[in-house]
């Protein structure tokens, strides 16, 4: 009676600070008679400065004299023992609701505190009695309790709070239960289930939820089994022919949970091992190598489809043969599904995507763009054949990143074989008979030469505009990669970007291509190995500074890792008065270099370019460059295989001031078989050189995989990229995305299941960016399908501009003529933004 009797003068001090006149009065209706003896209850609260009064069914007259006449001032404890009336027959129901009433019943105490109807929710607070024990519990569930719920929803709430779930919505509380496990015994949340509430409660409320047959042994194992059939059969109807039966009434709403929990990341990661269980179960592999290859593609529920995927592709590229399945629509298609979005087997689609151009070109390339002459020689590459390189590098990096199914070993080895063995070894012949021809050597006219960049692309603007100019040298970026950084760099917003091939000099090395791109002339090389330009060696920093202010006084140059690094005050103060800034970045050069890391120098020229995108950012956004110029001193060739004994070259001899894998420096050099001859007159230096032919190694100390200095394109077509931002009236505030719309004439649905056609109004360019849309449909502002994320990324003419994607209606009783709302909204960036929402009528009969 303690516990009880500090309720009840909690409630009336309470009562008193509410009042104005610092008055109590409580009503206490005890029909279950916790008070035996009213003199009881007078003698326990004689201290609280209050009339303990007893109503009768017969004294409401009495009851409100003494209240409100005789003691106007009097707090007062109206004590009733019997059920409090209803309403409409309360002779003091104005004295109750001026006061407040003592509750006495626990539930009823809950269902006021959690704002429930008493009389409707008295049964399931009864029931669940063992849950609301706990004030924490209690305070989850006036939280997560929806405001017009009845006893579906407090149940589910209930289920919500237990297992900690977002909402009480089954998909969360489904979503969490499943992370435990499909072992009933073994699942931790449902014996925190059990524990505060009847478990068959639960399984009854999932049961309903996802249109199941309600069981006497009820499992989470048959729910999901369930799910997973009924989203098979959905996208891949053909598999229901194979596979135990799972009924279910609510085929659709299954479909959009698992479709909901497979586009999310964590959701995959938990499912995995249910699924592969599945797989097995079911015999997958052996139904969808039965299955037409068209129908097995559709398959996005089971990651072994993806394995089998890769087998057909290997298949195919092995035999060059489609058999009426274009390889790039069936990548496409894959990519889309959700164990494709895992680095993994994406890596896997991309490694055979670049490995489909790579046996397109093996077969179907032709020679029709090697034509005679110095000019075409730069042209073929800048055009054509650098594609091959690029690819190749791509397709040789995620191979060794990712590895690649034993299905698709010999398409590696083949790849790998036909580009070292026929692709380069055409490409050097070509190199040599243009070469051969003597009158058209080193260098190539009509063509943009290294030493000629400062003054032929330097000094117009120096001379003529007030722009700063930024330059930055990437030791060893090939012009493949400067192709993929230019197109990088010409998605930022207000960005102008300009590529060029231009030709280093040769020997293509790293000492005379940083010398060629200073302003001045190359003067000497000494017997050490330091080249001169201007009589000033070109070897450190400092001294690259100080041959760059003999010309241009208001220069500077540095390390781009170490300029990129300074905080923004101390960066603006050491360009502050600079015309010219030389930017050198060395990533690519470093690794290769090493015999220990050259086979990972594919790998770090992705690198590079990301380092690059990131130094043009800080150096646009943050130090106010409006012009950079993006460039190499060299490129390079890279051999995955082992260099055979053939490629390799007698030692050269003579007066040798320097010597690598790929050229000599000296005097009076020998010419083994195999080399050539080249004179640095051409430079104004008395020097020769011998150069390995094509794709040989010279004898000498060094790695064989990663190499530079011969006349191969690789190595002396480097980039020169011109990147301009855009400012004044010309600059545009925002990126501008293209735009879309439903391409439908009747906005009417008839069918639970059906196709929206999309537009893209726009082709993608560099002033109309893709834009990625989520679309979904909503009813009364609640979800009732699948979502879908949609990427409007196509540079295709109007025809070839549209999508087509798949809806499924969640079962429900929808009136005829409703409307509901397909929302799109634009997920492109880090914020999520409503794109559009179209109207469309609902006209589906009740689901059967």
């Amino acid at each position: 009676m303690m516990s009880l009797y500090s309720k009840l003068r909690t409630l009336i001090k309470k009562e008193r600070e509410r009042s104005p006149h610092k008055r109590a009065i409580v009503f206490w209706y005890d029909p279950e008679g916790a008070v035996g003896d009213l003199s009881e209850l007078t003698e326990e609260l004689k201290n609280d400065e209050l009339m303990v009064w007893e109503v009768t069914k017969n004294n409401a007259f009495a009851t409100k004299y003494q209240v409100e006449v005789e003691r106007p001032e009097t707090s007062f404890l109206l004590y009733a023992p019997f059920t409090k009336p209803q309403p409409e027959k309360n002779s003091l129901l104005d004295i109750l609701l001026y006061g407040a009433e003592f509750k006495n019943n626990e539930q009823e105490l809950i269902a006021e505190e959690l704002s429930l109807a008493f009389a409707e929710s008295a049964p399931f607070l009864q029931q669940y009695a063992a849950f609301f024990r706990s004030k924490q519990r209690k305070d989850r569930f006036k939280q997560l309790c929806p405001s017009h719920g009845g006893l579906h929803e407090w149940k589910g709430t209930v289920f919500a709070v237990l297992v900690r779930a977002q909402s009480s919505q089954v998909s969360d509380v489904l979503r969490v239960v499943l992370t435990g496990g499909l072992e009933g015994g073994h699942n931790p949340l449902l014996e925190q289930i059990k524990k505060f509430a009847p478990i068959e409660d639960f399984f009854i409320w999932l049961y309903d939820a996802f249109g199941l047959s309600r069981t006497n042994e009820p499992s989470i194992k048959d729910i999901f089994d369930t799910l997973v059939y009924a989203h098979v059969t959905v996208t891949t109807p053909e598999m229901k022919h194979y596979l135990p039966s799972f009924p279910t009434k609510s085929t659709n709403a299954c479909y959009v949970f698992v479709e909901d929990e497979l586009q999310d990341q964590a959701g995959r990661e938990v499912w995995r091992p249910y699924i592969e269980r599945l797989e097995n179960d079911w015999k997958i592999a052996e139904i969808l190598h039965k299955l037409p290859r068209e129908q097995a593609l559709s398959c996005v529920t089971f990651p072994i489809v993806d394995e089998i995927v890769f087998e057909w592709m290997a298949e195919i590229l092995l035999n060059y043969s489609v058999n009426g399945l274009d390889l790039k629509e069936m990548i496409s298609q894959r990519l889309k599904g959700f164990w494709a979005q895992g680095k993994q087997i994406e890596g896997l689609y991309h490694c055979f995507d670049y490995a489909y151009s790579l046996t397109r070109e093996r077969y179907e390339g032709t020679k029709a763009h090697y034509r005679r002459g110095g000019a075409a020689w730069v042209e073929a590459y800048a055009k054509h054949d650098f594609q091959i390189d690029q690819d190749y590098r791509k397709f040789i990096e995620i191979y060794r990143h990712m590895g690649m199914p034993e299905v698709g070993r010999q398409v590696f080895e083949g790849l790998v074989f036909w580009y070292e063995k026929q692709f380069l070894a055409e490409l050097a012949s070509y190199t040599e008979e243009y070469l051969e021809e003597g009158a058209a050597m080193w260098p190539i006219p009509h063509i943009l030469q290294q030493d000629q960049f400062y003054v032929e692309e330097l000094v117009p603007i120096i001379e003529n505009k007030s722009d700063r100019v930024f330059v930055i040298i990437s030791d060893a970026l090939r012009y493949e990669a400067g192709m993929e950084l230019a197109s990088h760099l010409a998605r930022r917003l207000n960005a102008e970007v300009e590529i060029k091939p231009m030709q280093a000099v040769a020997p293509t090395c790293t000492k005379l291509g940083m010398a060629a791109l200073l302003p001045g002339k190359i003067t000497n090389l000494d017997e050490r190995g330091a080249v001169y330009v201007e009589e000033i060696p070109a070897t450190t920093l400092r001294s690259r500074e100080q041959i760059l202010q003999q010309t241009i006084p208001e220069s500077a140059a540095f390390r781009l890792d170490d300029f990129i690094q300074l905080r923004k005050e101390e960066g603006l103060k050491s360009i502050r008065g600079k015309r010219l800034l030389y930017f050198y970045h060395n990533r690519i050069d470093a690794i290769g270099e090493q015999q220990a890391t050259e086979s990972y120098v594919l790998e770090d020229v992705s690198r590079a370019i990301v380092e690059l995108e990131r130094a043009v950012a800080k150096l646009t956004g943050t130090f106010g460059a409006k012009r950079i110029f993006i460039t190499a001193d060299h490129g390079f060739l890279y051999q995955y295989s082992a260099v055979q004994d053939g490629q390799l070259t007698d030692r050269v001899e003579g007066k040798v001031t320097e010597e690598h894998r790929r050229y000599v420096l000296g005097k009076e050099l020998s010419v083994p078989e195999g080399t050539r001859h080249l004179s640095l007159s051409y430079l104004g230096m008395d020097l020769d050189a011998v150069v390995a032919k094509g794709v040989n190694r010279l004898k000498a100390r060094g790695g064989v995989k990663f190499v530079h200095g011969g006349m191969m394109p690789q190595e002396a077509i480097v980039p020169l990229i011109h990147y301009r931002e855009v400012h004044g009236h010309h600059r545009k505030k925002m990126e501008k995305r293209v735009d879309l719309r439903v391409a439908l004439s009747s906005r009417v649905i008839t069918q639970f299941q059906f196709n929206v056609l999309f537009f893209q109004e726009q082709k993608v360019s560099h002033d109309q960016r893709p834009r990625h849309i989520r679309a979904a449909f909503y009813h009364k502002d609640e979800r009732i399908s699948n979502e879908i994320i949609l990427v409007f990324d196509s540079e295709e003419e109007p025809a070839d501009r549209h999508i087509e994607v798949g809806f499924t209606l969640i079962e429900g009783e929808y009136e005829l003529g409703e409307t509901c709302v397909l929302r799109l909204e634009d997920v492109t960036g880090t914020r999520t933004a409503l794109y559009k929402e179209e109207n469309f009528e609902l006209r589906v009969y009740p689901f059967d």
